[in-house]
């Protein structure tokens, strides 16, 4: 059973890899180009993120951890960028070079609906600009002073993220490794596409993917488990690594060790949205659970989630603590809590704009679920990628219902709503309408039922002011939880009786 997440501790980690960004350009496509037969991409959204390393410490930053980074940025608007990104989610960026003679990697990603409205949205084109060389001996030299500067702050572990730009060459990976384990600091790396590995000696662990593996290694791993184990033993014994941690997308994660102890942990299979990102996301809780004292395999299984989580996200995007705190509670059986603070819902509300999904709101009091409750939900749900649902807390639905409501506190309300498929969150309001929570929100789409007019839907002309909509369903008649408890208190009944009465 994977820990408490509490237990992770606030640890020092230390990041060195190849900083890139990550560009997104969101659309829409409608036609085809009468110059060449490609489809025409109407931008409507634009985006940067911190991507390669970067990304490890912004999934740190996430989780409330304090990291440094070590790597090499050219001197322009993409590096300034990539500072600044960093510092301002808590990291120290002191090691970060500034070169002079290349520019900064910048991946810029294509992605449009397969539907109008942003809908579906899906990659259609990846551009990269980039100089791939060693770097030169300025470069070395600075690179060299950083990470003893580094060190000398005795982070809790090296997570190295390589992604083959020039940056880790042979001698600043001998002096990284050798150096963090002369001190007893454990040495993660997330390790290059082409399989070439030999300066990776010494370190903790590797956690390479499928791909990656079977490259390294020349065995197939999309075969059996037992060939699954010979690749991370050869990787294992050809690295003199203390574990070789092999990621296998829908098989999970199979951990191969020394001694012989090897371990498989199988995931939960998920719908893949964009598989950009899972192995930053594997490295980074890795670094974190083994940095907080877990043992191995807890520290997988919560990569495992980490990773199932990070798939269904558009583009590179951090998970957050309640995200995990969800899976792991659905891991172990426990019903998730979808309830979020009003902060965690304008988050995720922003982010899922950033990524051109459609944000659905409807609200009530929903005390005690009832079919017409569900039908509203389900219909709501069908309006966009993401449905959240705004609850009234109990003083409210007091001031609005009388003293004898609710019959259910917030939190079992909360707790129900989150169990059914079609709600993603739930957030409370305290107050007698939504209105304020949805100009924080600015949903696309504001849902009621059809028994409101729609001038009579409170936050219209806020949602409609930022170019949303609003919706009404057609409720199943007589449903209403005042009417459910009254017909409960006259014990009058709603379905046929029973053959033993």
């Amino acid at each position: 059973m994977i820990p408490e997440l509490d237990s992770l501790r606030e640890v020092r980690i230390l990041v060195v890899g190849d900083l890139m960004v990550d560009e997104y350009v969101y659309g829409d496509i409608d036609r085809i180009s009468p110059e060449a037969p490609v489809p025409v991409v109407q931008g409507k959204h634009h985006e940067m993120r911190v991507g390669g390393a970067g990304s490890v410490v912004t999934n740190l930053a996430a989780l409330g951890i304090e990291s440094c980074v070590i790597g090499l940025v050219g001197d322009d608007e993409g590096g300034e960028f990539i500072r600044q990104a960093m510092d301002e989610a808590g990291c120290s960026v002191g090691g970060v070079v500034v070169s002079q003679s290349r520019p900064t990697s910048r991946k810029t990603r294509i992605l449009a609906g397969v539907q109008h409205s942003g809908r579906g949205q899906q990659q259609v084109l990846r551009l990269d600009m980039e100089e791939r060389r060693p770097t030169d001996a300025i470069e070395q030299a600075a690179l060299i002073g950083a990470i003893g500067n580094a060190l000398e702050e005795a982070p809790d572990a090296v997570l190295i993220s390589d992604y083959e730009k020039g940056l880790l060459g042979e001698e600043i990976l001998k002096l990284l490794i050798e150096s963090a384990r002369s001190r007893s600091i454990p040495v993660l790396v997330d390790p290059c596409r082409s399989g070439h590995w030999s300066d990776y000696r010494g370190a903790t662990l590797i956690c390479p993917n499928r791909y990656e593996a079977s490259s390294a290694s020349g065995i197939d791993l999309a075969t059996a488990v037992e060939r699954q184990l010979e690749a991370g033993k050869l990787l294992l014994d050809d690295l003199d690594l203390d574990h070789c941690i092999l990621t296998l997308d829908r098989d999970g994660i199979t951990r191969v060790s020394r001694g012989g102890d090897n371990r498989r942990h199988p995931t939960v299979v998920h719908g893949v949205t964009d598989v950009a990102g899972a192995g930053d996301m594997v490295l980074s809780l890795l670094g974190l659970a083994l940095a907080s004292g877990w043992n191995i395999d807890d520290a997988c299984q919560l990569a495992n989630l980490g990773a199932g989580i990070e798939v269904q996200k558009v583009g590179v995007q951090p998970v957050e603590r309640w995200e995990l705190e969800a899976a792991r509670k659905a891991l172990i059986g426990e019903t998730p809590d979808a309830l979020r603070s009003r902060e965690q819902m304008r988050e995720i509300a922003e982010r899922s704009r950033s990524a051109a999904q459609v944000v659905v709101f409807t609200n009530g009091c929903f005390d005690l679920l009832h079919a017409g409750h569900l039908q509203l939900l389900e219909a709501a749900r069908a309006f966009g990628d993401l449905l959240v649902v705004g609850i009234n807390s109990d003083e409210s639905v007091q001031r609005l219902k009388g003293p004898e409501r609710p019959i259910m506190p917030v939190e079992d309300r909360a707790r129900l709503l989150g169990g059914l498929a079609c709600v993603d969150h739930v957030v409370m309001f305290e107050e007698d309408t939504p209105e304020q929570l949805i100009r924080e929100l600015l949903p696309d789409v504001l849902v009621k039922g059809s028994d409101y007019q729609a001038s009579d839907v409170v936050g219209r002309e806020v949602v409609e002011a930022a170019g949303g909509r609003i919706e009404r369903i057609t409720l199943v008649q007589g449903a209403s939880t005042t009417g459910l408890i009254e017909r409960i208190r006259a014990g009058t009944r709603t379905c046929p009786p029973t053959p033993e009465g």
